[in-house]
């Protein structure tokens, strides 16, 4: 038997090489939505893992969940911690079973002859729905179906290609990926990625609304700031590295064990909205309408909690329910290096400075800085570590308390 797959219809301009909308019926969209439940980690894995989109990055977690892949055993305080961070588990996996393709899990799932047919998961029913380039989600129904085709400006739907498209574990990989780094990830996927990100455009508010404020957060408890030294070029006021300590190092790790709507309701902001952004919002509003199943089932994926077997290994991000015991992944070790774009090494300072002055940076545009470590900042680079390359230089000048050390 085949991979299991859900059916996707797009519409396409062809002068313009552009996805207008697409249709699909609820089995497609719970996959999509099932997205919110993925913790970081399982991310950047399905993320290295896609030949198609090898050049693609997102943000700095790829090169994060390579150094925990290739960091030695001997660091992990034992031999489930690394498992546990490069295959992390999801709080939703259970559920997240009865989809038609889980991308919770590590291969694709072949279809079994007793699967039970057509079973709505998420949903209160069967439903088509349409879903635009951005990945706004909205019921086919009518009023709001014209209402959307005027404010695409899609006079004749018959004008525009329609392409059919058979979504398994590698193409819901694929789509994945567009929707976390681009606000066209339809035009990228049908295109594959020869269309560049263009201008945001919003379904309009009669369509879609964001409604999230009830959802609580888990409170941190409250802790000392702390510190991380960083090496600076001065000549381009970039970070070249941290000097870091097992604490920033177990809250950098902590953040591949986030599922993504957590992630998503952790650091709103909708400055450069990505697909992702737009499908949050639309979790929200069917949520808001009761075409989900429950509240339970919103919550879940809005705000889905960490797994079960997670301890707690940092105090600088809420993200922990208050029971949850303290925990470690890694041995206590005196001193780490992480890059700029988040990859961790054990190395000794010297071998690093003098990595530097091969790449042409003299001792003299290197300047340490000292800076304070709390929620705020954590929260910063768990952003960053999603949509940069350059994490820490991205949030060098929104630390508070930094101070030059030479």
């Amino acid at each position: 038997m085949g991979s299991k797959a859900a059916h996707l219809k797009v519409f396409v301009d062809k002068k313009k090489k552009k996805v207008m909308f697409a249709e699909a019926e609820e089995d497609f969209v719970e996959i999509l939505f099932s997205f919110l439940t993925l913790p970081l980690g399982t991310i950047a894995r399905l993320s290295s893992k896609h030949e198609g989109t090898k050049d693609v990055k997102v943000g700095s977690l790829d090169s994060l969940y390579r150094s925990i892949e290739n960091l030695d055993n001997k660091h992990f305080s034992n031999e489930h911690c690394k498992i546990a961070l490069v295959s992390p588990n999801s709080s939703s996996s259970s559920l997240c079973q009865k989809l038609k393709v889980n991308l919770n899990n590590m291969k694709p799932v072949e279809a079994r002859v007793s699967d039970s047919p057509g079973e709505v998961v998420f949903f209160k029913e069967k439903t088509s729905f349409i879903i635009t380039d951005d990945l706004n989600v909205i019921p086919v129904k009518l009023d709001t179906s014209i209402t959307l085709l005027n404010f695409l400006g899609i006079e004749y739907i018959d004008l525009l290609e329609e392409k059919n498209f058979d979504f398994d574990y590698d193409k819901f990989s694929c789509l994945l990926k567009w929707s976390l780094v681009t606000n066209t990830p339809l035009t990228n996927f049908v295109f594959e990625g020869t269309k560049p990100c263009s201008c945001f455009c919003s379904c309009p508010s009669c369509i879609k609304t964001s409604s999230t404020s009830d959802i609580p957060l888990i409170s941190s408890c409250p802790t000392q700031r702390q510190t991380v030294k960083l090496l600076i070029q001065k000549s381009k006021k970039k970070v070249l590295c941290a000097q870091a300590e097992n604490f920033f190092v177990e809250m950098l790790f902590s953040f591949l064990t986030i599922p993504l709507g957590n992630v998503k309701r952790l650091i709103t902001d909708n400055s450069s909205p990505t697909g992702i952004d737009n499908m949050y919002n639309s979790v929200s509003s069917l949520g808001d309408r009761k075409c989900l199943k429950s509240d339970e089932i919103k919550n879940m994926l809005l705000c889905p909690k960490l797994a079960s077997n997670y301890l707690r290994v940092t105090d600088l991000l809420p993200i922990y329910e208050k029971t949850i015991n303290q925990g470690n992944f890694l041995k206590a070790q005196a001193n780490f290096i992480v890059s700029d774009d988040l990859e961790v090494i054990v190395s000794p300072s010297l071998s690093t400075i003098t990595k530097f002055n091969t790449l042409g940076i003299p001792v003299g545009d290197i300047e340490v800085m000292e800076v304070c470590i709390g929620e705020q900042e954590a929260l910063l680079i768990l952003k960053a570590a999603l949509t940069s390359t350059s994490a820490l230089t991205d949030c060098l000048y929104s630390f508070k308390n930094a101070k030059s050390l030479i």
